[in-house]
């Protein structure tokens, strides 16, 4: 058995001692420093911490970012800019060869020998009203004229048969002809020197007629109507013309036996 020393028994029986109070302040004051360098590191790290990762956050979003369309929304969005792309010419071997306009062929003017029928293309015709305005009983009084245009003497029938006036509407509704009434078989054919007319002229009794003549008869009303002047298939120009109503105060004009309605100075 070993025994320890007396003097160690004496040693630790021998009752504690209170230290003094600055040993006391010392250790508390080491014990708040030492603490407070453990915070302020770990307050440290964590800044550091916190602060890598958000860097690494905005790299990787900044990164991936050009990658990802664009689908912000509100007035701060940007707008795309569309893609502008330049139209695509043909190589000039390549492009079509230009297609010539199509243009109507003149006919020349046909060549005409002295003594030659005249053709419509020589010839014009047109009509004259011996006054500008008739009242209602008055009988009009119409010229036709045929004027030979071209250059060469010709050769035309201008008989009754075929030579005719006509009244119309303003509308072109027919009223009259100097041939419904007066037909004739008449031919009178005439030989035109360049510039030569014939004239014709026919007397009008204000009734309205139809082919073949058929009766009754109707008075034409008072209204603007067109003369008219036909030789076969060639028209002249419309010549209006007024039919009013006869004045009150106007005297009465005297009783005439009407015109017999044949040529060379039909009426109707």
């Amino acid at each position: 058995m070993v025994t320890r020393p007396y003097r160690e028994n004496v040693l630790e029986t021998e009752p504690h001692r209170p230290l003094p109070p600055e040993i006391y302040r010392r250790r508390r004051a080491l014990a708040i420093g030492v603490a407070a360098l453990v915070a302020a590191i770990v307050v440290t790290i964590a800044v550091l911490v916190f602060n890598g990762g958000a860097s690494a956050d905005q790299k990787k979003a900044g990164s991936s970012q050009p990658d990802k369309p664009n689908t912000a929304q509100g007035p701060l969005a940007p707008t795309p800019t569309p893609d502008v792309k330049s139209p695509v010419v043909p190589p000039a071997q390549q492009a079509p060869p230009p297609t010539p306009t199509p243009t109507a062929a003149v006919q020349p003017p046909p060549v005409l020998k002295e003594g030659d029928d005249c053709p419509d293309s020589t010839l014009a015709v047109k009509g004259i009203t011996n006054e500008p305005r008739y009242t209602i009983g008055d009988q009009p009084k119409f010229t036709m004229v045929v004027t030979n245009i071209g250059l060469v003497g010709c050769q035309r029938d201008v008989g009754a048969a075929v030579l005719s006036a006509y009244v119309y509407t303003l509308d072109n509704k027919r009223l009259w002809s100097n041939l419904d009434c007066a037909p004739s078989n008449e031919t009178l054919v005439k030989t035109f020197n360049p510039g030569e007319q014939v004239t014709t002229e026919v007397t009008w009794t204000g009734m309205g007629s139809a082919p073949q003549c058929p009766l009754p008869r109707q008075p034409i009303g008072p209204g603007t109507y067109n003369l008219v002047v036909q030789l076969g298939n060639l028209r002249s120009a419309t010549v209006p013309f007024i039919l009013a109503e006869a004045s009150a105060n106007a005297p009465a004009p005297p009783a005439a036996a009407p015109p017999p309605e044949a040529s060379p100075a039909p009426a109707g």
